[in-house]
């Protein structure tokens, strides 16, 4: 007996004029009015680029997810933590897993959704310093930011949508994985508004005085304020102020972190 597909709704029934016509001012509203009004709840700071010049790649960071779950009404219970204790040719490591279900009430749409941090990411063992509060925390960062992106529908946004949203691209910071020569124009970049608040979170913790810093990092580098200071020199300032900040006044050079 030869088998027949029985469809409920047959496709020449769906896709109708109406339908093309409903759906394209939909895809409009989606498209050049919800997405840049979701990204406006953000600045150029709550971003980051991980691609190159030629081919960015803009990912949000939890800072800027935080400020779209309240206007899309994004609510979750206590996402499960797991710790995995793990190990391979070089050595014993950990990772963090976090996973829950997350709901928008505005979108009317939920999911389930995984962050993860291990003991080797690279931001904190460029750090030299770190605990495992601090894995474990940067594991439900990066699971917010799954959630919120995916059930938002902002993840990977172009240089475009980022400018009509009223961002400033050439503000947003950016990660240099190569660790290869930088050009004259990266060489002179100064550090984001992020940067800036972490460098002041590194005095607090510290306790050290960040006039005292300001003055040093001005003699040694000419930068007359925080957000001044270039990229270049943002690495070694961090770890001289996490040192406790010794008469000796941080050298020039090293690559910018967030």
């Amino acid at each position: 007996e030869a088998l027949a597909i029985v469809e409920d709704h047959p496709i020449e029934q769906v896709i109708t004029e109406d339908f093309i016509t409903k759906f394209e001012k939909a895809a409009h509203l989606y498209q050049d009015r919800y997405l840049p009004l979701c990204i406006r709840l953000t600045n150029e700071a709550d971003w980051i680029n991980h691609g190159k010049p030629t081919t960015p790649k803009y990912s949000l960071q939890s800072s800027g997810a935080e400020k779209v779950c309240n206007p899309l009404g994004m609510v979750w219970d206590r996402p499960v933590v797991t710790k995995h204790e793990r190990s391979d040719d070089q050595g014993k490591y950990y990772e963090y897993e976090i996973e829950g279900v997350m709901t928008s009430k505005v979108l009317k749409r939920y999911g389930w959704f995984t962050g993860n941090c291990s003991s080797r990411d690279q931001f904190f063992n460029a750090r030299g310093r770190f605990d495992e509060g601090d894995i474990r925390k940067a594991a439900f960062s990066n699971w917010l930011v799954n959630a919120v992106t995916r059930l938002a529908g902002i993840r990977n946004p172009t240089p475009d949508m980022l400018n009509r949203a009223g961002l400033k691209v050439d503000k947003i910071g950016a990660i240099d994985y190569s660790g290869g020569a930088k050009t004259p124009e990266q060489e002179t970049q100064v550090i984001s508004e992020a940067q800036v608040k972490r460098l002041y979170a590194i005095c607090t913790t510290a306790k050290v005085d960040a006039s005292r810093v300001a003055e040093a990092v001005k003699e040694r580098t000419g930068a007359a304020a925080f957000r001044e200071i270039k990229k270049k020199d943002y690495t070694n300032i961090c770890a001289w102020v996490e040192s406790g900040a010794p008469e000796q006044p941080p050298k020039e050079g090293g690559e910018a972190r967030e």
